[in-house]
């Protein structure tokens, strides 16, 4: 008994016991550094640095960048971030796969002749919902109003009548004073445009110039198959006219003329023809023209 006193004893004077610790320069022996500490105190020192060096490091790792650097953190999360990139990137090719096997299927049926599928892949039919509904069932109703609108339509348009083709235009005011006469003739067929027939057409004696009508550029001068040798000429204020079935031109393209002046010798050149005529038209904006209202062609069809 008295003998396990007597470690105990020892013991805990070994844990008071105080020690010295000296750091003095190796030349002089002048001491630096001089602290007394006893073996409890070392331990609790100890202790409490290595505590605090867990926590600074714990908050460092935690709140900054360097967590980056710790072997398998980075991994993890790099790894997320490739997956969930590797499944955008699967689905997308996964339904470009799809619709390009849909496009050359479709492609196929169309080259055999049969009839193919839509090309939409789960797209929403905004047409869906009607297709159910049965359209002999739809009733439409008249409301007042509509009614009193229909009743003074019908009213003011009662006693209207329609003795004009729709080509056929009213005659358009013009500030050109005159037109100069393309050539004196016999008018052998009238404007008719119900016949697509959209000029006059005037027989003269063969090689008689032609004359344009107003001033103008012309803007073509060529020849096809079935009009011959034909010129057109721009004017001023939207007038075009057109002269067709020439023997030759006298302008070409570009060429700008005066009201009077030559501009091709009369033929019967383009699609057969019995006696050297002219075609000539005349059109406002676009809109064909009736040029016996215009012009004084010097002889009657009747004479």
């Amino acid at each position: 008994m008295a003998e396990k006193e007597e470690h105990k004893e020892k013991k805990k004077l070994k844990l008071n016991r105080r020690y010295s610790f000296l750091m003095s320069q190796e030349d002089t022996m002048e001491p630096v550094v001089d602290f007394k500490v006893n073996l409890l105190n070392l331990v609790f020192i100890t202790l409490g640095i290595t505590i605090i060096l867990v926590i600074i490091t714990a908050t460092v790792i935690a709140f900054t960048p360097l967590r980056e650097y710790i072997p398998g953190y980075a991994e993890k999360t790099s790894l997320d971030r490739e997956v969930y990139d590797l499944y955008r990137r699967t689905d997308s090719i996964e339904r470009e796969l799809e619709r390009r096997d849909v496009y050359f299927n479709n492609l196929k049926l169309v080259i055999e002749g049969y009839d193919f599928e839509d090309d939409s892949l789960g797209e929403r039919d905004i047409y869906a919902p009607f297709l159910s509904i049965n359209a002999d069932s739809i009733e439409i109703k008249k409301s007042v109003q509509d009614s009193a609108l229909r009743a003074e339509f019908e009213e003011a348009n009662l006693y209207t009548l329609a003795v004009e083709s729709e080509l056929v235009k009213k005659r358009p005011s013009t500030r050109v004073a005159n037109f100069f006469t393309p050539i004196n003739g016999v008018v052998i067929k009238e404007y008719n445009p119900n016949e697509y027939h959209y000029g006059i057409d005037i027989a003269a004696p063969d090689n008689q110039l032609i004359k344009a009508t107003l001033d103008g550029t012309v803007v073509f001068a060529s020849w096809s198959v079935d009009n011959g040798y034909c010129i057109g000429i721009q004017h001023e204020n939207n007038y075009f006219s057109t002269y067709k079935h020439n023997a030759t031109l006298l302008k070409k393209e570009g060429d700008f003329v005066k009201a009077g002046e030559a501009i091709a010798i009369l033929g019967e050149s383009g699609e057969p023809t019995t006696v050297p005529h002219l075609h000539f038209e005349l059109w406002h904006n676009g809109v064909t023209l009736n040029p016996q209202d215009y012009i004084n062609f010097g002889y009657p069809n009747n004479e």
